[in-house]
C-alpha cells in the first residue's frame, strides 16, 4: 500500500475513536475534530517514524493528544485577543450607532471635573499605564488609581442619569 491508501485507511478506520480522544482535552467537538484532521496531516508525513506496523492507532492517539496540548497553548493567545474588539466587517447602521455611542462617551468624559477627565483619559483613550500617567500628571500612582475609580464612578453615575432622562447612552468595555 502507498502512503495515501495508509492514509485514507486510518481516516476510516481511527477517525471517529481519535475525535473522542481530542475532545476529552479541548471539551469541543469542532476543535476535536479539527485537531484530528491536522494530526492526521502530520501522521502523514512522517509515517516513516512509525515502529509498530501492526496497529498505529497508539501512535496516531499520542500525535493527536500532541496536537491538542499545542493548540490549547495557541488558543491563550486567541484567549487574550478575545478581549478586544472584533475586526468582522460592520453595518452602515453598526458602525453609526457605534460613532454615536463613543461621541456620547466622549462627552460625558470630557463633562466630568478636568483632574478626572484627564487621567480617563490617558488611560483609556491614550492607553497610558498608571505608572505613565503618574510621571506625566507627577501624582503618585495611588492618586492616579483613585481618580481612574472615582471618575469611573462619576462616569457611570453621568450615564446611568442621561439614560433616565431618555437618552440612551449604553456603554461597552469596547469604547471604555
Amino acid at each position: 500500500m502507498n502512503k495515501k491508501e495508509v492514509l485514507e485507511e486510518w481516516i476510516d478506520k481511527y477517525t471517529q475513536r481519535l475525535v473522542r480522544v481530542a475532545y476529552s482535552y479541548v471539551k469541543d467537538w469542532l476543535k476535536a475534530e479539527d485537531n484530528v484532521q491536522d494530526a492526521l496531516i502530520k501522521a502523514y508525513h512522517s509515517m516513516d517514524q512509525l515502529e509498530n506496523k501492526g496497529d498505529p492507532f497508539p501512535w496516531l492517539a499520542r500525535i493527536v493528544i500532541n496536537e491538542c496540548k499545542s493548540s490549547f497553548r495557541k488558543s491563550w493567545r486567541e484567549i487574550i485577543s478575545d478581549f478586544l474588539p472584533e475586526k468582522k466587517q460592520e453595518s452602515s447602521e453598526e458602525s453609526y450607532l457605534r460613532s454615536v455611542q463613543e461621541e456620547e462617551v466622549h462627552n460625558a468624559v470630557l463633562n466630568l471635573p478636568k483632574h478626572y477627565s484627564m487621567t480617563i483619559t490617558l488611560f483609556y483613550f491614550e492607553e497610558l499605564s498608571i505608572k505613565q500617567i503618574s510621571n506625566i500628571l507627577n501624582l503618585s500612582i495611588g492618586t492616579v488609581k483613585s481618580r481612574l475609580a472615582r471618575g469611573r464612578e462619576l462616569l457611570s453615575r453621568q450615564i446611568e442619569e442621561d439614560k433616565y432622562e431618555g437618552k440612551r447612552i449604553k456603554v461597552s468595555k469596547n469604547v471604555l
